[in-house]
Order: C-alpha cells, then structure tokens, then sequence
C-alpha cells in the first residue's frame, strides 16, 4: 500500500497511539491498529479489499483406498504386529486382520488415520515411543 493512502495513514496514526498509551511493541501495536481499521470497515459496509489477503485452499479430503496389501505395508512400515496397530487405531485385532485378507474393507475413519500414520510419522513416533518413519 502507499503511504499516501488515507487508510494506511489513519493505521499508522493509530498504531502510535496504541504504542504510546499501552506501551506495546510496534509491530503489535500496527496489528491492533489494522484490527481496528478491519472492524471499523467491516461495520460501515465498506470494500476489505486491500485491507486483508484472503487465500483460497483446495482440500484434499476424501482418504486413500487401503486394499489389503497397503494395510499390511503400512503396518510393516511401522514395525507394527496387528495387535498393536489394532489397539493403536481403537478396533479390534481381527478387524486389522480382516482388512489385511480383504474380508473386509477398512472404513473411511481408518483409512484417514491410515493416511495420517503415512504423512504425519510422529503420531506413530511420540504415541508408541518408537523411532519408527514412515515414508
């Protein structure tokens, strides 16, 4: 923004103002002042445009398919006996082993925490104290 910009003129006239009377840091004092000039724009109806950057994100949501040969790789991955991945994911020893045979389809809950095991390491890592990646 320029600083000739009447908006940006009134933030940093405020922004001294906050540093003044609250002895503030300046940059926490420009952040209360832009806060305030957000609000003040947002209740008069005016544009935010320029006021604030909006960023738009494409989420990925939907879980990967785990057949049962990516079951079991994940849980070779870990080092994992069925057991302990069966207590890990809160179902039942038979039903990991049942994933991994294809008797049954693991749901989307497990294949979310599946993809999370595989993305995110250090839940396996800090829950079971294992120094375990998964890559």
């Amino acid at each position: 923004m320029a600083s000739s910009n009447p908006r940006t003129l009134r933030i940093r006239n405020r922004a001294k103002k906050v540093r003044d009377e609250e002895s503030v840091s300046p940059l926490i004092a420009e952040a209360c002042a832009g806060i305030d000039e957000l609000l003040q724009a947002a209740e008069a109806g005016e544009s935010l445009e320029g006021l604030c950057t909006v960023q738009t994100r494409k989420l990925e949501l939907k879980p990967r398919e785990y057949g049962p040969k990516e079951v079991r790789a994940v849980r070779m991955k870990l080092k994992a006996s069925q057991a302990l991945l069966a207590r890990f994911m809160g179902v039942n020893t038979k039903t990991v082993s049942s994933w991994e045979q294809g008797r049954r389809k693991a749901p989307p809950m497990a294949r979310r925490y599946l993809d999370d095991l595989v993305d995110i390491p250090v839940f396996w890592a800090t829950r079971t104290g294992s120094g375990v990646k998964v890559k």
